[in-house]
């Protein structure tokens, strides 16, 4: 399957731009350097690293999320909802940036945040009170259950038009279709960047953003009213992916489009233009070298392999497991999303039994930071000046570099660690991390 067949399919989707396109894709080597250090190895031993950084989508701190509420955001507003109640653990990524395009939509957001309501008011819960979000903090997820069904009865009761964000059923499936935008996007950073090394070690810094989105501004029903002209008469997205065409000889040189951010609101015409362009310039030609992603168990990193097996590339994908995932229930899960995804947008076929593989054991109790987490945010941050987050991408690179030292990846394969985002949550654990 071409493509750009994926892409035109999602561009017929309703979408609100959110977040920054193209963000940076960086070669690790002084973290390979460092891991086969630890090995008393070559560096050969350990696998060309990279990271696609995620962190970076510019929208209330970022994050793989910032992606997927482009999607869901739209269909909420297609079908006139204005208030949102979100059950979610109090330290989610997820709930902040809802949160935060709840915000710049102009719809009323109840938070109900389970789990430690002592556990003081830092991260994200922060970030989503200052972006205006009603946060109400329970005990456990039963009693966040029964709350959150109280406020959307009085939320509709006082005339609003309230969801409850876990009971939509296109939630799940968002960021899955946000994702396999991505992989087209990492396709071409892939093809334009080299691992060779440039004379004399010296590499291109990633480009500073064009220049600030347009907002829209007003009252609430001002912002829903101004998101609901960029989805109608017809309902498809306001852009295109951008698609870079620089041609680089360094490995870190970024695409001629990199960090910016994506046009609000394009019309009809000159979706149709870019879509022109971009079949015009065209795919690399053949499936490409085999390639292997490192991610967190989601929507993301599934998104990603389900475009490598509609465009037949030779990608393959690890996925760390957080506590309430095992590889029966994961591959249950992205199996059914995946099948959704693929009869929405009329692709070949959709992902299939043991397509990712699922690794348990280094997440422990969710929300909670582990040892070896809190050591690979020391040695990335001191190696590649990359910070993680302890609760999500901490643990996820801490199984990488655990994997790598037992030689249990393929050397001669690259590996692409995604970096998810979560920063906030760096602030919320100052004496584990300062401590250690």
């Amino acid at each position: 399957m071409h493509p750009h067949q994926i892409l035109n399919a999602i561009d017929n989707l309703p979408r609100i731009p959110l977040a920054r396109k193209n963000t940076p894709f960086e070669e690790m080597p002084n973290l390979r350097a460092a891991i086969a250090q630890s090995m008393d190895a070559d560096i050969s031993d350990v696998p060309p690293l990279f990271i696609k950084r995620d962190d970076t989508t510019g929208f209330a701190f970022g994050g793989n999320k910032a992606r997927h509420m482009e999607f869901f955001f739209a269909h909420l507003i297609q079908r006139g909802i204005d208030t949102l109640v979100n059950i979610n653990h109090y330290d989610s990524n997820n709930a902040r940036l809802i949160a935060a395009a709840a915000a710049k939509t102009g719809m009323k957001y109840h938070w109900v945040a389970f789990d430690t309501p002592e556990a003081p008011i830092q991260g994200n819960m922060l970030i989503a009170h200052l972006a205006g979000a009603h946060i109400h903090r329970v005990p456990d997820r039963e009693t966040a259950d029964h709350l959150a069904n109280q406020l959307r009865v009085q939320e509709l009761a006082s005339g609003r038009n309230a969801t409850i964000v876990s009971q939509n059923p296109f939630f799940d499936i968002a960021g899955m279709i946000a994702y396999l935008e991505t992989a087209h996007e990492i396709d071409n950073q892939i093809t334009n960047h080299t691992t060779t090394a440039p004379k004399g070690g010296e590499r291109q810094s990633p480009l500073s953003p064009s220049g600030e989105r347009a907002r829209v501004r007003g009252t609430g029903e001002d912002k829903r009213e101004g998101y609901r002209n960029q989805l109608t008469p017809n309902p498809q997205t306001t852009t295109s992916l951008p698609t870079s065409t620089a041609q680089t000889t360094t490995p870190l040189s970024p695409s001629a489009e990199e960090g910016q951010a994506a046009n609000p609101s394009p019309s009809q015409s000159v979706r149709g233009r870019e879509r022109a362009q971009r079949d015009r310039r065209g795919c690399p030609e053949g499936t490409g070298a085999p390639t292997h992603f490192w991610g967190l168990c989601g929507r993301s990193i599934a998104g990603i392999i389900l475009y490598a097996k509609n465009t037949n590339k030779p990608w393959t994908a690890t996925a760390v497991a957080q506590p309430h995932y095992n590889p029966e229930n994961y591959q249950q899960i992205y199996l059914e999303r995946s099948n959704r995804v693929a009869n929405l947008l009329n692709l070949d076929t959709p992902l299939q039994p043991n397509d990712i593989t699922t690794l348990t054991g280094y997440t422990k109790t969710y929300g909670v930071p582990t040892d070896l987490g809190i050591q690979a945010m020391h040695l990335v941050a001191q190696t590649e000046s990359i910070i993680l987050d302890p609760t999500y991408t901490a643990k996820s690179m801490s199984a990488l570099i655990a994997e790598i030292q037992k030689g249990n990846l393929d050397t001669q394969t690259p590996t692409i660690f995604i970096h998810s985002g979560g920063l906030p949550q760096t602030f919320a654990f100052p004496n584990q991390i300062w401590n250690y």
